[in-house]
């Protein structure tokens, strides 16, 4: 599964006064036709990060059309969960609203951050969102005490399932690492969740630490689950962009075949990560993240629909 990448098509710090650095968790969703509006979190001179955009055509992917001039959701509240960032995670329709699940963080004493999924909703793409509700939707429970991170919300038939991210440990060392996987969680309309016990995906490397930024792409009743995963090496900063197929419900990683190679530049030479997702006519595009979570902006890779939907269909 060889992705040819364009390199990076977006830097925040040519087009927004409000970023400082970094276009992190790229998360794109089809406007109409070839037009792609694709959602990420600016830091600003604080290192808080708040929602943003840009728009492009598939037809021509490095000429920007359009960006946003502030953010369309800022971090919350003093002492809200989501005071210290707001990152999006994906953006879905529902019931004619466009949902955008989000994380929070806020700073931590003990740990250097907590996190847990917010929502927030807008009429359309070019309204105003506003948060569902002050509180996550998501955040610490018996089942998720540390903290709740990036998902992928899908519906099938009448229940909405997400994918979430769910922190099982923190590593106590000088770096404070934590250690995180993916679980499921239920719900009948998108806002009030019921999360799982049993994370998702087995260890596939010495020493991992994260599973995370879930993201699935479905063709002819056959999944593909791309995530991003790492190890304790150099901190962490070492980043890759997995993929597990299904059957029979059971996801089965299989991260060495999936390759992106970028020519073009050295972005992303030591760490890709964050995938998101869309298809268009008969070729799909993972817009990604590069070194060090982002700070150069956003990456774009595709692949004919003919040499991903061999691995849609190889169940072995």
């Amino acid at each position: 599964m060889k992705w040819q990448s364009l390199g990076s098509i977006f830097n925040p710090k040519k087009y927004l006064k409000w970023v400082e650095s970094h276009a992190w968790v790229p998360t794109p969703i089809i406007i109409k036709g070839d037009k792609v509006r694709i959602f990420f979190a600016g830091r600003d001179k604080e290192n808080h990060s708040n929602i943003g955009y840009f728009d492009i055509s598939l037809k021509d992917p490095k000429k920007i059309l359009k960006v946003s001039k502030t953010p369309v959701l800022k971090k919350g509240r003093l002492g809200c969960f989501d005071d210290s960032a707001a990152i999006p995670s994906q953006i879905i329709k529902i019931n004619k609203k466009y949902f955008l699940y989000y994380v929070g963080w806020t700073r931590g004493i003990t740990v250097p951050y907590i996190s847990s999924i917010g929502l927030a909703i807008a009429k359309n793409l070019n309204g105003k969102f506003e948060r569902y509700s002050e509180a996550p939707i998501i955040g610490r429970s018996n089942l998720d005490p540390i903290f709740t991170a990036s998902c992928f919300v899908e519906k099938i038939k009448k229940t909405f399932r997400m994918i979430y991210t769910s922190n099982k440990s923190w590593k106590n060392d000088k770096f404070f690492t934590p250690n995180y996987n993916l679980k499921y969680a239920y719900s009948k309309d998108g806002i009030k969740w019921q999360t799982t016990d049993r994370f998702l995906l087995k260890k596939n490397i010495i020493n991992e630490i994260a599973i995370t930024r879930p993201w699935i792409l479905e063709e002819k009743k056959k999944k593909l689950l791309f995530y991003s995963y790492k190890n304790y090496k150099n901190r962490g900063r070492n980043y890759k962009i997995g993929v597990a197929t299904n059957h029979k419900n059971v996801w089965k990683r299989k991260d060495n075949n999936l390759e992106i190679n970028n020519k073009k530049d050295k972005f992303d030479n030591y760490m890709q990560e964050y995938a998101g997702i869309v298809k268009y006519n008969k070729n799909y595009y993972m817009f990604y993240n590069g070194n060090n979570y982002g700070e150069k902006g956003v990456g774009l890779a595709t692949i004919h629909e003919k040499e991903l939907l061999k691995y849609f269909t190889n169940e072995k």
